[in-house]
């Protein structure tokens, strides 16, 4: 029988629980205890002295509301070979690695004023980890590897079942036709559209699309299934099934071939919903998105990412809720590669406003496919070595590596041509397991 942790911890609460579950049981894969005997104490976290592993609490954890002080106070010093914040003392544990992951992983500092971005988010800019260069390590992950090494340097009766290195394909779907299925008067604004802005290559590829003579470059499921079965993976697609709109362009879900599609794709790998931009506005158009996918697969739908990113700190992730959605995989950033939330695993949405622990599993992605592309102006080859970098941080730590890309992007079109073989290389390194 495993053995716990002993942790003595005064004013014990919500937020203790919440990120000592997380370090603990699911990044570790060991049980603790709290108890009320110091001098039986594996860790001491408190303010006294004593335990066999003293962790002085910077005090986050014992709060109950939002500080915005917290976040003058975070400066990251070296603690060996990784980097942490929260220092507060030269102990065996010289950082508060609770309060740090909690502050990281609880998104703190998207609750505190910031500038919007042109679509009202919370822009990588202003995240502590972009501005510290520290976005593209999964620091968590290695504070909780390092926690184990402590704990199991000096108590020797200790256990660990620390998780397994995991990669996640999700690829979402906001056209899944360029050309098809898109009606005479898209057709012909669509032309009009690429005379004036020269789009050439539209222009001469659209009609013999729409004849037949050439495939849609957007559809692209068929190489796509081709790859994952060869690889041996599954993938996640997320649905955009809102109406017509300005950054909303899908086909209707009434459509017959559409549907089909959607359905095609159940067969061998999972689907969620991709609530659209105007939902974020509207939420009440959450739910009939939710439900038109219900009715094409007719299967409950509680899995679900933003559309756009679209997100705002708490009233994103409670109006999923509301609306049954239990996984979602809108945390990360489009501009930046890496941790958004400084982890590269799951972890509950801890809902910071009402200082209580939630039933929404977050899905983290570290790596979009626009984000070398246009932001980082990568070549093919520099984006692979990108990917190599990032996912051999993943591994290191044995993390979970989500990918984020669109059937778009290994379209082989306009700004997406030669960048199909990234995508490719980077889910034959990803499938390979950490050597």
């Amino acid at each position: 029988m495993q053995v716990p942790v002993k942790i003595y911890a005064l004013d014990y609460g919500v937020r203790h629980r919440y990120i000592f579950k997380l370090l603990f049981n699911e990044l570790l894969g060991i049980q603790y205890e709290i108890i009320d005997k110091l001098s039986d104490a594996d860790l001491n976290y408190s303010l006294e002295k004593g335990g066999i592993i003293q962790c002085t609490p910077y005090g986050i954890l014992s709060e109950t509301s939002i500080d915005s002080n917290h976040s003058s106070a975070i400066e990251f010093d070296s603690w060996d070979e990784i980097k942490c914040c929260f220092r507060t003392s030269d102990s065996l544990l010289p950082f508060d690695v609770f309060s740090a992951s909690f502050y990281f992983v609880s998104r703190y500092e998207e609750y505190l004023a910031y500038k919007s971005d042109d679509h009202n988010r919370f822009p990588a800019t202003s995240s502590i980890l972009v501005k510290t260069g520290l976005i593209e390590e999964p620091l968590i992950n290695q504070w909780a590897l390092k926690l184990k090494d402590v704990l199991s340097s000096v108590c020797f009766n200790l256990t660990f079942n620390s998780r397994s290195y995991e990669f996640l394909s999700t690829i979402d779907i906001d056209q899944a036709w360029k050309f098809r299925n898109k009606g005479l008067v898209r057709h012909i604004l669509g032309t009009f559209r690429d005379l004036a802005e020269r789009k050439w290559e539209n222009l001469f590829a659209r009609y013999p699309v729409l004849l037949g003579f050439k495939d849609d470059p957007f559809y692209t499921f068929d190489w796509h299934q081709s790859l994952s079965e060869r690889e041996k993976i599954t993938t996640l697609y997320f649905i955009l099934l809102g109406n017509k709109g300005k950054y909303d362009k899908n086909i209707s879900h009434t459509n017959n071939q559409f549907v089909s599609l959607i359905r095609s794709l159940n067969n061998s790998n999972h689907l969620g919903i991709h609530p659209s931009y105007h939902s974020n506005i509207d939420t009440s158009l959450v739910q009939i998105e939710i439900e038109r996918l219900q009715a094409i697969l007719k299967l409950p739908i509680t899995t679900s990412r933003q559309h756009f990113l679209m997100h705002t700190m708490p009233q994103t992730y409670r109006c999923l809720l509301e609306k049954g959605i239990t996984v979602d995989h809108t945390m990360g950033y489009s501009t930046h590669i890496g941790f958004r939330a400084g982890i590269a695993a799951p972890f509950l949405w801890f809902d910071l406003e009402a200082n209580e622990a939630t039933n929404l599993r977050l899905f983290p992605f570290c790596i979009m496919d626009i984000t070398p592309l246009h932001y980082r102006k990568e070549t093919p080859e520099e984006a692979i070595e990108t990917i190599r970098k990032l996912l051999d941080k993943v591994k290191s730590v044995n993390g979970l590596f989500i990918s984020l890309w669109h059937n778009e992007s290994l379209s082989e079109t306009e700004r997406w041509r030669n960048w199909r073989v990234v995508y490719e290389q980077m889910v034959k390194l990803a499938s390979k397991k950490k050597s």
